[in-house]
């Protein structure tokens, strides 16, 4: 499913109301203001001679941060200087002038739109009366379009209908509605009107942006004027970079004239995030569709986090380019019946508890509630299986990229069910996916695109493979750097194992099956993407995807959602693309590079360290901007670059060209401008499959000897403690992805790493910098006992290939003994509902070594994240102890996590300690 025709909205942006307190529908109650105000595709306002509106007639300006264009290209926008706010609602006596539709289907009802349009009407009708929803001048808003708030106003005293003959219906009317007409209103119409308003009748006029030239801006500033309204509306587009609801297209507000008394909160048609609705299911309609009733209204659920293979009767909104290894729709069209009649043997005729994830809106573009969805799957009486969690184990759904708060915990389930083959996944072959586009690289195109430059001025020519036309212009912005000769549009920093390109531009938005309006499938832009990832490291893998970050539903980032033709490109050509929203938690050790496009939210300083590590590992990072953001995507983009010590940055600045482009959108550049010196224009071939082995296969690589007895106490000296490897054969040896273990299944995974015929390699027990010669384990505690044990070297398909066994001689250090904890239990499942009873689910650790064990500082977390830290806590030899996950008062053998929810997943999960260092020391998955 596409992003934006599907699940695109407010995707991942708080909109700052404050929720405190809840009526018996869970709806939130009146607090002192309404919480932001969402126009989406709004034009602003003007004075009725045309000129910026600055009266007092102006109720709502968009933030200081915003901007007005002229998006249909046609130069009759009046822009605004920067000095000066944007109006986007206006009232001049009865007659009210909005920017936009305001409360159309798609509305986030957690923005207080509906609570402020409802006031309005309260203040100028009254409270009650007669409002006429007009639809009989071509408009796309007609009544149909606004049903929710039709709902709402009625409930709130109004009798709204619609009507295809406004005039006819004045005079039972006390207020009409008249959004983008395309139709113009006739001179009778007009003058109808004016009597109307003239007469004590109120007049709600709604324009829209003049995006694609959808607003009729003419038509409806002629009822403006024959009106007598002292405001007409602006032939533009408002964005902002800044304060906007998941895209610059939906500019959000604070910015309220308060003299007007529209702005009081109060019920409004928002459901609380934070509760949870119990609701009987009415019907079950796909694998990941439902209809529930909240509250006594009936809600289509779009079940968050997964996206069902379409049913055959739908098999126009299907696209295989989304389904790794299936490229047959008639299967597909089975598995999406099959996943229709899994969610009805499970969710028909019951009551399922409705969750909402932190990270994702209320609703959708077409108003569906977006949900979990719990219910009773063992016949307990209590509802704590997760479905959406359920039917990708199953394997009868792929995980949907969005910026879900649990996307990475489900995409491991769906990976755990692509190597069982279950489900869908057993008709999958991706080696058997043909390549596509897979060819020289002639002509390249980049989407809106800003230049790139480096931390203290121009970037040197000698890093630019790809630089625009001699035709195109540059743009220059606030802090900017202005280029005289070729402007760059790509750049690598070798060094830091980094790239930048200046654009989104394997954005699937281009593709003609999108609804692009011309094919670009001719153009090589994943090739060269390719390729460039794969030029800065030597590392085997797939390519990971960053959307933790705000990237879904931000119209200059990508998920992997926006990006499905790439997606298959990379498959056919044997790689994997993968979404990844949590990287400081999320293992890296599979990926040979990591896209991050330009993030609406900040890194934090643990995502950070943790993607420099992977760069530190071997990996590469390639950076995609975009010339359509303002400040602060652009700065957390180039915080990124500089915390891997780049000196690459994305320009404050846009690129266009009138002479070569796209479809002759000068905003579209196409070039050939490339440096050739540089290896990033052939068709793609993955040189990195077998990581530069030079013909060894691993023969002759042995376990030279274990030096298990550090000097003085093990515990203090780890790196004393460790594995000689030495290669004897006549060939270099591969040994990314080898294991190293002992026989308690300690592991150690090599990282990208080549043994030399001849060298040896010493694997140290704990920390340090990886070198030709030295590699470090990481470990918190000693590995090899004394007393005996068993180093086994597996290679990456997990065949033995030496082991080495010491023999029990006692320890010959005399040192004074060490702590070593074990996980003895995990209780997941506590008895009847496992949110009533949390403290009986808990985990037991164990001291399974020969001294005390000190565990203040240390972490226990789960698969997602989740973690508890330790007190002033040790735990004498041979003690256990168990942590609770509710709360209690802590003693010497039983500590509480005091967490709000469940910790430990039901159907699976894994239990991570980390020292207080950072260093894992055990870990367990059920």
């Amino acid at each position: 499913m596409q992003r934006r025709t599907f699940l695109s909205t407010v995707a991942g942006t708080a909109l700052g109301s404050k929720l405190v307190g809840t009526d018996a529908v869970g709806r939130v109650e009146a607090a002192t203001t309404v919480p932001p105000l969402v126009f989406d595709s709004t034009a602003s306002l003007l004075d009725a001679s045309g000129g910026t509106l600055t009266d007092d007639t102006v109720a709502v300006w968009a933030e200081s941060t915003a901007t007005n264009t002229d998006a249909d290209g046609n130069g009759d926008a009046v822009s605004y200087p920067s000095s000066t706010d944007i109006p986007l609602v206006a009232v001049d006596g009865g007659v009210v002038g909005i920017g936009c539709p305001l409360v159309a289907g798609g509305t986030d009802w957690q923005s207080g739109n509906e609570e402020f349009l409802l006031n309005v009407w309260d203040d100028l009708l009254g409270g009650s009366g007669t409002v006429y929803w007009d639809s009989g001048h071509g408009q796309y808003y007609d009544l149909s379009q606004v049903a929710k708030f039709e709902d709402y106003a009625e409930s709130n005293g109004y009798l709204v209908k619609g009507t295809s003959d406004l005039v006819g219906n004045l005079s039972d009317a006390d207020a009409a509605v008249v959004t983008s007409p395309s139709t113009a209103f006739t001179g009778s119409e007009l003058d109808a009107l004016s009597s109307f308003v003239a007469g004590g009748g109120v007049l709600f006029l709604h324009d829209q942006a003049d995006y694609s030239d959808y607003d009729e801006t003419a038509n409806a500033n002629a009822v403006a004027d024959a009106v007598g309204a002292g405001f007409r509306f602006n032939d533009d587009q408002v964005t902002d970079a800044t304060n906007n609801a998941g895209a610059t297209y939906q500019p959000t507000t604070t910015n309220f004239d308060t003299s007007f008394d529209y702005f009081a909160d109060r019920p409004g048609l928002e459901l609380d995030k934070s509760k949870t609705y119990a609701a009987p299911v009415t019907e079950v309609l796909d694998g990941d569709t439902a209809k529930v009733e909240i509250d006594g209204t009936v809600e289509s659920v779009r079940l968050l986090g997964i996206d069902t293979p379409e049913k055959s009767a739908n098999q126009q909104y299907e696209r295989t380019q989304e389904w790794e290894g299936i490229e047959d729709l008639t299967t597909l069209a089975d598995y999406g019946q099959q996943a229709t009649d899994y969610a009805k043997a499970r969710l028909s005729n019951t009551t399922v508890d409705v969750v909402f994830d932190p990270e994702e809106p209320t609703r959708d573009t077409y108003g569906r509630v977006l949900a979990y969805l719990y219910y009773d799957g063992d016949g307990s009486g209590s509802r704590d299986t997760l479905y959406n969690r359920e039917i990708v184990t199953d394997g009868y759904t792929r995980v949907y990229d969005s910026g879900l708060s649990r996307h990475d915990e489900f995409r491991a389930e769906e990976q755990a069910a692509r190597d069982a083959d279950l489900g869908l996944w057993s008709a999958s072959d991706p080696s058997a996916s043909s390549e596509i586009r897979n060819r020289t690289v002639d002509d390249l195109f980049f989407p809106a695109p800003a230049t790139v430059r480096t931390d203290s001025g121009a970037v040197d020519t000698s890093r630019v493979p790809v630089s625009a036309e001699s035709t195109a212009s540059q743009t220059v912005y606030s802090g900017g750097q202005s280029y005289s000769g070729d402007l760059p549009l790509a750049a690598l920093d070798t060094a830091a194992s980094v790239a930048m390109v200046g654009s989104p531009f394997v954005d699937e938005s281009y593709e003609s099956g999108e609804g692009y309006a011309v094919d670009t499938s001719g153009y090589e832009n994943f090739v060269f993407l390719t390729n460039l990832l794969d030029s800065l490291t030597d590392r085997t893998g797939d390519v990971y995807v960053d959307g933790g970050h705000g990237q879904f539903g931000a119209d200059y980032a990508l998920s992997v959602e926006d990006a499905a033709y790439y997606k298959r490109y990379l498959e056919g050509v044997g790689l994997g693309f993968e979404q990844v929203n949590d990287l400081d938690t999320t293992d890296l050790s599979g990926a040979r590079a990591v896209l991050v496009t330009t993030p609406p939210e900040a890194f934090t300083q643990a995502e950070l360290d943790a993607l420099a590590a992977f760069r530190d590992a071997g990996g590469a990072v390639v950076l995609l901007g975009s010339g359509e953001v303002f400040s602060g995507p652009r700065d957390n983009l180039n915080a990124v670059a500089s915390a891997l010590g780049s000196d690459l940055r994305l320009n404050a600045d846009s690129v266009t060209d009138a002479s070569s482009n796209v479809n002759g959108d000068s905003s579209v550049p196409v070039t050939t401008a490339f440096d050739t010196s540089f290896s990033l224009f052939s068709a793609y071939s993955d040189t990195n499959d077998g990581g530069g082995d030079t013909g060894g296969s691993g023969d002759g690589v042995t376990v030279a000897t274990v030096n298990y007895d550090a000097a003085g106490n093990d515990g203090s000296n780890l790196n004393d403690e460790y594995v000689v490897l030495d290669n004897t054969g006549t060939a270099s040896a591969d040994l990314t992805g080898w294991t190293l273990s002992d026989a308690a299944d300690h592991v150690y995974t090599f990282p990208t790493f080549t043994l030399d015929a001849g060298a040896t390699v010493t694997v140290h027990t704990g920390s340090g910098s990886d070198t030709a010669t030295d590699l470090y384990w990481g470990n918190g505690s000693p590995l090899w006992n004394n007393g005996g044990d068993t180093a086994t070297l597996s290679d990456a398909s997990g065949a033995v290939v030496d082991e080495y066994t010491y023999p029990d001689g006692g320890d010959s250090g005399g040192d004074s003994g060490t702590g070593e904890l074990a996980i003895a239990q995990i209780h997941e499942d506590a008895q009847g509902n496992d949110r009533d009873n949390m403290n009986d689910e808990y985990v037991v650790f164990e001291n399974v070594g020969t001294a005390a064990l000190d565990l203040t500082n240390w972490q226990v977390a789960d698969a997602v994240g989740k973690t508890y830290t330790f007190p002033s806590f040790s735990l004498p030899e041979g003690a256990q102890v168990t942590l609770h996950t509710g709360s209690g008062s802590d003693t010497a053998t039983d500590l509480y996590w005091s967490a709000s929810g469940p910790v430990w997943n039901n159907g699976g999960d894994t239990v991570t300690v980390t020292d207080d260092s950072g260093t894992t020391v055990t870990s367990t998955t059920y």
